[in-house]
């Protein structure tokens, strides 16, 4: 009789093991995939860090304080990778966008560089606390005077007079948006590296091509913008050239 007791209770945990391991499978399940998009900011060929110094093609010394942007709508045709990714140098570091999938569904990214006009003009307090649309994400972000989406934020402050003393009293600001500037930006046969439970798409934003790309900023005359009336010209530089250094890193 107590052998067979015995036999009994063994078998019991046998069967409440296997369910057990039955109930963690698959692995996926526990630690879950994500996919993350990453942009590190250089300047040519150095890693680009924040209220650190830099020479222009001009020969101006340079100091980036604020680097901000958004994509939005990102997506491989109809599959939706995030409705909006919001880049931040200090505040997130190099992190654009992270969800929960797989990479293997987004081999191909479009994307609004920018806001694009469909939401542009939402309530951001009506979007999910998820969205990096949300006010509470997008913060500074978002016009308090025009009903809109900052696109591109730049600040930086400049020596504009080549000289032994670096004296960085030029502030360049550039508050790029509105409808209008908006830019479809794409991404094809994307490599996403595997790190743990993560796949990344790394991008490169070069802050020197930036300024010397296609078109030249020359930060001494074009120093500020904040897309309003007057400021067109260079609004629509700051957002193309903002596109022209992004690129696969």
């Amino acid at each position: 009789m107590k052998n067979l007791v015995f036999l009994l209770l063994i078998g019991i945990n046998f069967l409440t093991s296997c369910k057990d391991k039955e109930d963690l499978d698959p692995v996926e399940e526990v630690i879950g995939n994500y996919v993350n998009i990453e942009v590190q900011p250089v300047f040519d060929s150095e890693t680009l860090y924040l209220d650190s110094i830099y020479t222009t093609q001009e020969g101006y010394k340079i100091k980036f304080t604020d680097i901000k942007f958004f994509m939005e709508d990102i997506k491989n045709v109809s599959t939706q990778f995030s409705d909006a990714g919001l880049f931040d140098y200090r505040s997130r570091g190099t992190l654009l966008s992270r969800v929960k999938g797989n990479g293997s569904n987004f081999m191909n990214l479009t994307a609004n560089l920018g806001v694009g006009s469909a939401v542009n003009h939402n309530d951001p307090t009506a979007f999910p606390n998820s969205s990096m649309l949300n006010i509470t994400n997008a913060d500074d972000m978002h016009w308090n005077w025009s009903p809109g989406y900052i696109f591109v934020k730049i600040e930086a402050k400049a020596d504009t007079i080549p000289d032994a003393t670096i004296a960085l009293n030029h502030n360049i600001v550039y508050h790029a948006g509105l409808d209008v500037n908006a830019q479809t930006i794409s991404f094809t046969n994307i490599t996403w590296n595997r790190v743990g439970n993560e796949e990344i798409f790394r991008l490169k934003l070069d802050m020197a091509k930036f300024l010397n790309g296609t078109q030249t900023i020359n930060v001494k005359d074009e120093f500020s913008t904040h897309s309003m009336a007057g400021q067109e010209a260079l609004t629509l530089k700051v957002m193309e050239n903002f596109k022209e250094a992004i690129e696969p890193y």
